[in-house]
């Protein structure tokens, strides 16, 4: 009996609740019917993310039921005024027994579609619009009824945008498709990119070929500001998604890539000033909500968006190498990396708390047990092992104390310094140095003994015990300290003097090389030092035979006289400085090296080539840095390489008759510690297939050369610790850089 009371009150109970729901129901009226009208398929996110924000706006937000309808017009694939009107006389039948209440285009070109066709589809219906472009949105012949959120795409805060990210670039490309909805968003947006048209090599790549835009991106300069703006359509008619568009030309440009809509965001762009589709979807649901309780759409304008705001890839700003601190203020920066302490916080605090509590653990229980037998094993096996290799070792070690005295070396170490360890122990490593090296290793071994550097390494001259010397390559490193314990030392020692010796050898043999090479090229130069002797000469007879004449006169013009005179000694003094330049290169070198400008050289070398140049009709260009630190060099020997290449680019240019043979010199700081000075011709170029063999000794391009200048020229530059190199030259022509090493200001 019970049990039939409870099933008949849970019967009762049943039947009241549907009678309420259905109750509820009928007094909210018929559910209001939205039509939203996607301007494209299913595949554009843009339209695809402000469609998801209004659907979820109006779900949540309405007060009444709601009946979302959806169509996506496909305007980009079925253009024409036909299609559109077979479209529009679709929908009208569609939803003729159902008609919509509002009508939600979401962007431009639905918006253009539903005010041109609104008349056939559901006529007087409200109009609200979502993400349209200012031109269409508060255009003048826009019906009073028709409202919505529009946005200013302002393309041209992205490339300003660009600009302070890429301050030195100087090229603009603008890419943008070919349908007619690609030419309206290009016409729209193109007013804002005319002022900066000026300031760039500005391109416009309209229609290109899906495959060719990817090819031509990919070889752009870097210093490239690349806009995408959209692309529904190339010049083939194969329809295109700007968004996937966008991903494939942000992987293959070899510059950076820019758009002006949020959901290029994520696939390669670096960024943009952009609005959010989302935000604008809400907004315009808000319209709408208004509209459909009872507020009159003719009495709300179209309002702009309020979420503009610059947006950048953290990615792309590290693989472009773009500094964050050149972005605008507030701009808003995405995907950027979490720390592991930002994204896994608890579970580091977690995971440190159990490590430490089983560290502790353990760390008691080896104490108690096992800890001072393994240490004591282990360490005897390590000392075992140390010493095995001390010993046995055929590079000399030594073992030194917090003061840099010796407490242990080993037989190699001895032999190389030809003492017993009884001898070395004490001693420290400025104590066997030659006099000459011993301030400068004294600032070394300082430096690391204070711990301002962890290791030095030098090769220097040490003296033996019996006084003779020898060259060693020593490497000393601190070791860390134990505890309080002071640190110690290691140092390795290898005795190099047979290979300076070698080396000394060698540079003798290359100095006897370029002597020879140089009388080779004074030989070429013969008819040019001819001219340059018989210039001041000719001046010399005319001057006197002036001075002769002022004299013979009945009353001799002694003013006129003295200013012969004068030029006679001035034209000697010529003389006599192109005869000693002479002499300079003719005479056999020496390791003497001394202080010099590089720019003095280049120009007195062009003095000697001045013939030379003058018969060749050569147009020399000197762009030459004043502010340059001075090299430590052979005058001779850096007169000979310099002379060298410029011959070598006169040679090169003989046989131009379609070009200005046009010879450059250009010298340069390369930082604090190099100099550079670069030759570059306009001649015929070298061949690359034979590039990698200029510098051999021997191979020449020329028919009546020897094939050494440029070998000793490079010799040279590298026994002066330097370095040449050749490039091409663009678009013609060869280039040689000279790379010689800063002497230390206050250094002797």
């Amino acid at each position: 009996m019970t049990q039939i009371l409870v099933l008949l009150r849970s019967l009762i109970i049943g039947v009241v609740a549907l009678v309420l729901n259905n109750w509820s129901v009928n007094a909210q009226g018929p559910p209001r019917r939205v039509l939203l009208l996607y301007p494209f398929d299913n595949a554009q996110p843009a339209t695809v993310n402000a469609g998801a924000a209004v659907r979820k706006r109006l779900l949540d937000r309405s007060p009444s039921q709601i009946d979302i309808s959806t169509e996506f017009l496909d305007l980009a694939r079925f253009p024409s005024e036909a299609d559109e009107l077979r479209l529009a006389r679709y929908l009208a039948e569609k939803h003729s027994r159902l008609p919509p209440d509002i009508i939600m285009p979401l962007n431009s070109e639905a918006l253009r579609f539903a005010t041109k066709y609104r008349g056939i589809i559901a006529p007087n219906v409200p109009i609200v619009f979502c993400c349209a472009t200012p031109d269409r949105a508060t255009a003048a012949d826009r019906p009073k009824d028709i409202t919505g959120v529009y946005s200013q795409f302002d393309v041209g805060k992205t490339i300003a945008l660009a600009q302070q990210l890429q301050p030195k670039a100087r090229n603009l490309v603008i890419i943008s498709g070919l349908s007619e909805i690609d030419r309206r968003w290009l016409a729209v947006l193109r007013k804002e990119i005319e002022p900066y048209e000026n300031h760039f090599n500005t391109e416009y790549w309209i229609g290109v070929p899906y495959k060719s835009l990817l090819e031509r991106a990919s070889h752009l300069a870097r210093e490239t500001i690349v806009i995408f703006i959209t692309d529904y359509d190339d010049s083939t008619g194969k329809p295109l998604f700007p968004a996937q568009v966008v991903e494939a030309l942000a992987q293959a440009a070899s510059a950076p890539v820019y758009g002006p809509s949020d959901t290029y965001l994520g696939r390669g762009v670096v960024g943009g000033y952009m609005d959010s589709f989302e935000l604008m979807g809400a907004s315009a649901a808000d319209l709408a909500l208004e509209i459909l309780a009872g507020r009159n759409p003719s009495s709300i304008d179209p309002q702009l968006s309020a979420n503009r705001k610059f947006l950048v890839d953290a990615r792309q700003l590290t693989r472009w190498q773009l500094s964050e601190k050149n972005l605008p203020a507030d701009t808003i920066v995405s995907f950027k990396q979490p720390t592991l302490w930002e994204e896994h916080r608890y579970v580091v605090l977690a995971t440190v708390f159990v490590i430490l509590l089983q560290a502790i653990m353990i760390t008691a229980l080896l104490v108690q047990m096992f800890a001072r037998r393994r240490a004591e094993t282990s360490l005897r096996e390590s000392e075992e092992r140390w010493r095995s290799v001390f010993e046995m070792s055929t590079v000399g070690v030594a073992l030194a104390d917090h003061n840099f005295r010796f407490q242990a070396t080993n037989v190699a170490f001895q032999t190389t310094f030809g003492r017993t360890d009884g001898e070395l122990r004490g001693l420290s490593p400025l104590d066997l140095s030659a006099d000459e090296d011993r301030e400068s290793l004294r600032v070394l071994y300082e430096e690391v003994r204070e711990g301002k550097q962890q290791s030095y390494e030098t090769v220097q001259q040490y003296r033996r015990k019996d006084g003779s010397s020898i060259w060693v390559h020593a490497y000393v490193s601190r070791m860390q300290a134990n505890g309080s314990k002071p640190p110690l030392f290691l140092a390795t020692a290898i005795d190099i003097t047979d290979r300076k010796r070698a080396e000394a050898a060698s540079r003798g043999a290359l100095s006897e090389l370029a002597r020879v090479a140089r009388l080779t090229t004074m030989g070429e130069m013969t008819a040019s030092i001819a001219h340059e002797i018989n210039q001041p000469l000719g001046a010399i007879v005319a001057s006197g035979s002036a001075g002769l004449r002022w004299l013979g006169n009945v009353t001799p013009d002694l003013e006129e006289a003295r200013a012969s005179f004068r030029r006679i000694v001035s034209d000697g003094n010529r003389a006599s400085q192109v005869i000693s330049g002479i002499r300079a290169m003719l005479k056999k070198g020496s390791d003497a090296k001394e202080l010099l400008d590089i720019n003095e050289l280049v120009r007195d070398v062009l003095m000697f080539a001045h013939g030379e140049i003058e018969n060749q009709k050569i147009v020399v260009r000197i762009e030459l840095n004043e502010n340059l630190s001075e090299v430590l060099v052979d005058r001779i020997q850096l007169q000979q390489v310099v002379l060298n290449l410029v011959m070598n680019g006169i040679d090169a240019m003989a046989t131009l008759s379609n070009r200005a043979r046009v010879l450059k010199l250009r010298s340069g700081q390369k930082g604090p510690s190099g100099v550079t000075l670069t030759v570059e011709d306009a001649g015929t170029g070298i061949d690359k297939s034979i590039v990698d063999r200029i510098f051999e000794a021997f191979f020449s391009t020329k028919s009546h050369g020897m094939g050494m200048g440029l070998s000793i020229c490079r010799s040279i530059a590298v026994a002066h610790g330097g370095q040449l190199s050749f490039s091409p030259g663009y678009p013609h022509g060869s280039i040689f850089l000279l790379e010689l090493p800063a002497h230390p200001p206050g250094t002797a």
